[in-house]
């Protein structure tokens, strides 16, 4: 009896196995089949709630399959897209009380570190920046995989920023973005250009931005950052490379943790006829390769250069003092 309270009938598991490959048409059609028998178990609502393109109206379902006893292997999913429902719908008194309920019923669920982050974000969406820290500092000791704990580090850097902690934020995020690899790392280095823009620190803001180009070029944002630096202030004057003895200006295109990358960027700046140089340059006791393109005795000459070579390439470029 058991072995067959717990696993749903083989027409059940076909209409959630359409839903999860993306055949809704034939899962709609035996959703139909079902309730048009007047059958509304709390699997079929379930199913139901998964088709539903309204968020609302799929949170009722999904609360309603939970009355109903929908099967064991399901109840624990339905309980984490109704936090996150909660979460999104701004319903944090429905959120804490419902997480409490998890944390209660499922002591070792297979959710609890995602469960444990919605609680964070809770907090930080009220302002209550010191219990989201507590919270994420909990979250990290829990971790048991390195995507876990770099989300607690995004996390984490990210509520420091707004609890006015920026110097701590700043190198959780900077180690974070010297990771070869993780889902926290175009996070970080995206994290890292926005503060430097919201400080006018034009080449902090350039030199994050290219390093999350190179490695992520699909990134979301990147197109964000290039309309947010395009407005920052630049410095320089037309006298100051007379002031400075044997000052020019080049105009910075990137900066290439990978020798090849900057090499194929230099290759594009060829037909301006201008000198094209790579330069290393150390950060953080890490070597990158910056791109500079011609060598001006003044920066206005440089910042027409700039102009043009921005209005060609559809991004933003520097002029730098050399």
């Amino acid at each position: 009896l058991s072995v067959i309270a717990a696993a749903p009938p083989c027409r059940a598991d076909k209409l959630y196995d359409d839903i999860l490959q993306g055949r809704l048409d034939e899962a709609s059609s035996l959703l139909s089949e079902r309730i048009t028998a007047a059958n509304r178990d709390g699997n079929t609502l379930f199913y139901q709630s998964l088709l539903e393109q309204d968020a609302g109206r799929s949170a009722k379902l999904m609360e309603a399959a939970l009355r109903a006893s929908v099967d064991v292997e399901y109840q624990e999913l339905i309980y984490l897209r109704l936090a996150q429902y909660y979460y999104f719908s701004g319903q944090t008194a429905k959120l804490s009380e419902h997480l409490a309920n998890y944390r209660a019923r499922y002591e070792n669920g297979r959710y609890q570190q995602e469960m444990r982050r919605l609680s964070i974000l809770a907090d930080e969406k009220a302002g209550a920046y010191e219990s989201a820290i507590n919270q994420c500092d909990r979250y990290l000791l829990r971790s048991g995989s390195d995507a876990d704990v770099q989300w607690g580090k995004i996390d984490k850097a990210r509520i420091m920023r707004e609890f006015n902690k920026q110097i701590a934020a700043s190198q959780f995020l900077r180690e974070l973005s010297r990771e070869r690899e993780g889902e926290g790392v175009p996070i970080a280095l995206y994290l890292l250009a926005d503060d430097a823009i919201r400080h006018n620190k034009t080449d902090d803001a350039l030199f994050y931005y290219s390093m999350l180009r190179e490695a992520y070029k699909a990134s979301v944002g990147l197109e964000a950052l290039v309309t947010r630096m395009a407005n920052l202030e630049t410095g320089g004057t037309s006298d100051e490379a007379e002031r400075m003895t044997g000052t020019f200006y080049s105009v910075q295109v990137g900066v290439f943790a990978e020798k090849e990358n900057a090499r194929n960027m230099a290759r594009k700046f060829k037909p301006y006829d201008k000198k094209v140089e790579i330069k290393n340059k150390v950060v953080s006791d890490k070597r990158y390769n910056v791109v500079y393109v011609g060598h001006f005795e003044n920066y206005e000459a440089a910042r027409r250069f700039q102009e043009k070579l921005e209005l060609a390439f559809g991004e933003v470029f520097q002029v730098v003092a050399r």
